[in-house]
């Protein structure tokens, strides 16, 4: 029988032949959270080794089954050798036997790998992680025959590792089938992020090897057909959270492990996004950990700007990671003329000028209108001419090139501080603020003159601690309305 050009009868052959080879070695089996360490590197480079023992006591402190050295996430491509090896001698010494080492030893050539994978054996690792041969894609026969060498002679039980949006090339699951005969062959990580593709393995595989899921969006998932073991970039940080996942699974709490798993879909997104060690490595910065930097080119310009850094911190504290940031309460009462002259804008109230306010929990407002000719229109010109950092004013539009009328002013009240900050105001608030003006117009609630002839200044206030877009919306709608009412009600 052949399959993939393999075939089956030397597959069980091989199997009894690594049985004799390996019945001394140690059996490892794959279970539980295990993180896909970050590796911290300094400013010049060079591997930040107290940084290194601070990611991997955090981890186990919140509960991590095991750690992998020089995955991925580690950015094993970007080391020499010798700094595998220090990677490898370092993560002995810090993990003390705490729990199990998975050691990242696979490289392009097979040779190359097996010489790491016989160091990692002899330095006391509990099993290797092997990717798939890279770069120069070898045939199904050549990934069979990769895994044999490694696993017959590597002297460690070996977990294959499949990622093929890095290899460009896919272990087929019949060749992972036949490489199940393999006695020291003890699991599959698969980071394909293809759900069809893990159940085939899980279904194939069941009572031969362990599927360990490497795809942070496919865990539940994943859990629930029946894997039990997973490595991943984001258990870095979260590997507690995850573990409270698989609990709940395992114990038939899907809807709840659905639930929980729910808030982490975004973090998990933007590791994947945006490289996995830097947000990983942002992420841990924040919880306190000198997770040091990227190597070059990951560690380049525009990797991670400041607003997705923000984002990483928000998605932090939703999870309760980090302490939320708390800013001031959103005030209750906004006087328009009040705040305008704190800003150096003079706008002395006359009968021709209409003031209003109004407020909810998540946004408060306050109107001014007034003629164009007038100093509401002097005010609106300045405005726009000499504006204030962090209380930038912006025109409302209902969408790209579309103002409302009459034309509108916004500008923020407590001073926007961050990337986040202003694409939470100039967002959301916006187009609650738009839409507000726009269903006054269209309810013929403003007079034909004022949509003509007069302005509208908004000062708004928000709710900075909110995440939540359509709910900012919808109550600077609410907001905007109300104090509207107060005008032309």
């Amino acid at each position: 029988m052949q399959t993939n050009g393999i075939s089956k009868s030397k597959a069980i052959y091989t199997h009894y032949q690594s049985r004799a080879l390996g019945d001394s070695l140690k059996k490892f089996k794959p279970e539980g959270v295990m993180p896909a360490l970050v590796t911290p590197f300094t400013r010049d480079g060079d591997i930040n080794e107290e940084g290194f023992k601070q990611v991997i006591d955090y981890t186990i402190e919140k509960g991590a089954t095991g750690v992998v050295a020089l995955g991925t996430t580690g950015e094993f491509s970007y080391l020499r050798t010798e700094e595998r090896k220090k990677i490898l001698r370092l993560t002995e010494k810090y993990v003390d036997g705490r729990v199990p080492i998975i050691a990242g030893t696979g490289q392009n050539s097979t040779r190359a790998t097996l010489a790491l994978t016989q160091f990692a054996a002899d330095l006391g690792c509990d099993a290797a992680l092997v990717i798939s041969p890279y770069y120069l894609r070898p045939t199904d026969k050549g990934y069979y025959e990769h895994y044999e060498e490694i696993a017959t002679k590597g002297n460690i039980p070996v977990i294959l590792y499949n990622i093929p949006q890095c290899t460009l090339g896919v272990l087929n699951s019949n060749v992972v089938e036949d490489l199940a005969f393999l006695d020291n062959i003890v699991g599959i990580k698969d980071s394909s992020g293809s759900v069809p593709y893990i159940l085939e393995l899980i279904q194939k595989l069941k009572g031969k090897m362990e599927v360990i899921i490497g795809a942070d969006e496919c865990f539940l998932s994943a859990i629930v057909a029946g894997s039990k073991a997973a490595i991943m970039a984001s258990a870095n940080v979260i590997p507690h959270i995850w573990l409270e996942i698989m609990r709940l699974a395992q114990s038939g709490k899907v809807e709840e492990a659905a639930e929980l798993q729910r808030t982490t879909q975004t973090f998990a997104r933007m590791v994947l996004k945006y490289g996995a060690a830097p947000p990983v490595k942002a992420a841990l910065k924040m919880i306190g950990l000198d997770a040091g930097r990227a190597r070059m080119p990951l560690n380049s310009g525009g990797t991670l700007t400041p607003e997705m850094k923000e984002e990483i911190r928000i998605e932090l504290e939703k999870m309760g990671v980090i302490p939320k940031l708390e800013h001031p309460p959103v005030q209750t009462n906004i006087d328009v003329i009040e705040f305008l002259a704190s800003q150096g804008l003079m706008l002395e109230q006359t009968p021709d000028i209409s003031v209003s306010s109004a407020a909810n929990e998540k946004v408060s407002v306050g109107v001014a209108v007034g003629s164009k000719k007038g100093p509401v229109g002097r005010t609106f010109v300045r405005l726009l001419t000499v504006p204030k950092v962090g209380h930038e004013a912006l025109t409302v539009i209902l969408e790209p090139n579309l103002a409302v009328k009459p034309s509108s002013l916004m500008l923020p009240v407590q001073k926007i501080q961050s990337m986040r900050q202003a694409s939470l105001f100039y967002g959301p608030v916006q187009s609650g603020a738009a839409k507000a003006i726009s269903s006054f117009l269209e309810a013929n609630k403003i007079p034909e003159k004022s949509v003509v002839d007069d302005l509208i200044i908004l000062t708004l206030d928000i709710d900075l601690n909110s995440s939540d877009r359509r709910e900012i919306t919808a109550a600077a709608q609410q907001a905007v309305e109300e104090a509207l009412h107060g005008i032309w009600g």
